[in-house]
């Protein structure tokens, strides 16, 4: 994972891309696109199961929407349309991750000015040097200082420690026993989505930060869903109904999320244009790139392997090659299941 960090942060973006679609090289020829494919599974039955994986739950496909599921839905209609609770969406504080994340994307970010920020977050100073002291980089003494481990790791190895300590906080353990039994398996799902996320989005030119971050922000707002979830009821009914109102509310929240970080950028307008027109066919290139990211990294997730890689091989046809290796490279059970 640290490689692919790597390579990601470390990856040109070109100034001037030329208008990219789902099409893979000339050597492949997919009736569908990934985009098209990625819509087309998205929804019922698969989110559905996404959810059941994540809260340990039960699918009750054709069930009604009781008085539970309803006063949680109008709980989350609430919060969208309550600006005074906006800002407790984001579970670190609105004055470090912006400035951090406006410095991850400024390609003239010097290691001095990104280690400045660094050293006003413990949290990050932390991973800073423990990534210095890792089997990696680690040389014959440990490393204690900061200003050390900052010199050891390079501006690559630094925003790759930033990455991390960004994501992990975002999907947040806190809170009651929903959430706490969710926030690993949710964390998991995140991960995958948005080096998915990124890596699709660098195989068409685009710029791979901006896609990681909307992966990120997306998956985030599942742990606002979750809050109002947690100790309304002992057990939901994951209806077909259901699942789908909390993925509406998902994204509506999810755009909430995006417009409290600063500098807004085109992963903010895509959080704003899935959140007022949901997943469609007309969906911008951000939007679809996310789309396709979410279903590969449950495909990832699934406990079923072998049915998993059965229907991520259509996406992964239509796909450019890196995204199908970025794949493979985060299943380790792929190429077994393969021979």
């Amino acid at each position: 994972m640290k490689a692919w960090f790597q390579r990601f942060f470390n990856s040109p973006v070109p100034a001037e891309a030329a208008p990219l679609t789902w099409l893979p090289t000339e050597t492949q020829a997919p009736e569908q696109s990934l985009s098209a494919l990625a819509l087309h599974h998205r929804g019922g039955v698969r989110d559905g199961a996404f959810l059941a994986w994540m809260t340990q739950g039960e699918l009750d496909p054709a069930a009604d929407l009781g008085a539970p599921e309803q006063q949680v839905l109008q709980r989350l209609a609430a919060r969208v349309a309550d600006p005074a609770t906006h800002a407790s969406l984001l579970p670190r504080a609105a004055g470090v991750v912006p400035a951090l994340l406006a410095r991850l994307r400024s390609e003239s970010s010097s290691l001095g000015e990104l280690a400045e920020h660094v050293s006003r977050d413990p949290t990050l100073v932390a991973e800073v040097v423990a990534m210095a002291n890792s089997a990696f980089y680690r040389r014959e003494r440990p490393v204690m200082e900061l200003s050390h481990s900052i010199q050891m790791l390079g501006v690559g190895g630094l925003r790759a420690a930033i990455a991390r300590v960004v994501l992990k906080p975002m999907v947040d353990a806190r809170s009651g026993p929903l959430i706490k039994r969710s926030a690993p398996r949710l964390w998991k799902h995140t991960e995958f989505k948005t080096q998915l996320g990124a890596e699709i989005a660098r195989s068409q030119g685009l710029d791979p930060f901006d896609a990681y971050l909307l992966a990120l922000l997306h998956n985030m707002a599942w742990s606002a869903v979750l809050r109002e979830l947690d100790g309304a009821a002992p057990a939901w009914r994951l209806s077909t109904a259901f699942v789908a109102e909390l993925g509406i509310w998902r994204d509506r929240l999810a755009g909430l999320i995006a417009q409290q970080w600063r500098p807004h950028g085109p992963w903010v307008q895509a959080a704003d244009e899935l959140a007022q027109q949901g997943w469609s066919a007309a969906s911008s290139p951000e939007v679809l790139n996310l789309c396709a990211a979410d279903q590969l990294a449950w495909l990832l997730c699934d406990p079923d392997r072998a049915s998993a890689l059965v229907l991520a091989d259509p996406l992964l046809d239509a796909a450019l090659p890196p995204v199908r290796a970025c794949f493979e490279d985060l299943d380790p059970t792929t190429a077994a299941l393969r021979e």
